[in-house]
C-alpha cells in the first residue's frame, strides 16, 4: 500500500472486488437487495424505536429511497450494505454489511434489525459473517464499528 493511501481508497482504486453474495450462515441469508425489500426497510426506518441509535427514523419515502441507494452502491462497488433475511422467513428483516464511514476514510460495519429480531443473536450472526467475508475478499486491515454507549445491544454484538 502507498504510504498515505487508506484502505478505502485502495479498494476503489484496485481492481473491482466483489464480495461473494449470498452470505449465508446457519440462520441468515445476507443478499443484495431486491424491490421487495423496500416494504421491510420503510417499516424499520420509519420505526424511531428502531432508529434511535442510528440517526433518527427517516419518512417513508426517505427510507425507500435508501433501500434503492444502498442496493445500488453495492451493484457498483462490489461490497457494501446488505439484506437480512432469517432462513425461516421470506421477507428481509433488516440490513448488514460494510460500507464506507462518511467524512473519513475508514470501513465501517454497519446494521439495523427490525425490533422483532432483537435479541435473538441476528445482529452478532450477520456482523460476523459480514466482516470476516470483507476481510477475507477486500483484503482489509481494519473494519471499525461506531456506536452510542447507551446503545447496550449493539455494544455487544
Amino acid at each position: 500500500m502507498n504510504s498515505g493511501e487508506s484502505e478505502l481508497e485502495r479498494i476503489t482504486r484496485s481492481i473491482k472486488l466483489q464480495l461473494p453474495v449470498p452470505i449465508i450462515t446457519p440462520r441468515l441469508e445476507l443478499r443484495t437487495f431486491v424491490d421487495s425489500d423496500a416494504e421491510s426497510i420503510v417499516r424499520l426506518l420509519t420505526n424511531s424505536v428502531a432508529t434511535q441509535f442510528i440517526g433518527g427514523n427517516l419518512s417513508a419515502e426517505a427510507a425507500a429511497k435508501l433501500v434503492g441507494r444502498m442496493g445500488e452502491a453495492f451493484r457498483t462497488r462490489g461490497w457494501g450494505t446488505l439484506a437480512v433475511v432469517p432462513k425461516d422467513r421470506s421477507t428481509c428483516v433488516g440490513y448488514c454489511g460494510v460500507r464506507p464511514l462518511a467524512q473519513t476514510t475508514d470501513v465501517e460495519i454497519a446494521f439495523a434489525l427490525d425490533p422483532s429480531c432483537w435479541n435473538l443473536g441476528y445482529a452478532t450472526e450477520a456482523a460476523r459473517a459480514c466482516i470476516d467475508v470483507s476481510f477475507e475478499t477486500l483484503g482489509l486491515g481494519s473494519i471499525v464499528a461506531t456506536v452510542y454507549p447507551d446503545n447496550t445491544a449493539s455494544c455487544r454484538v
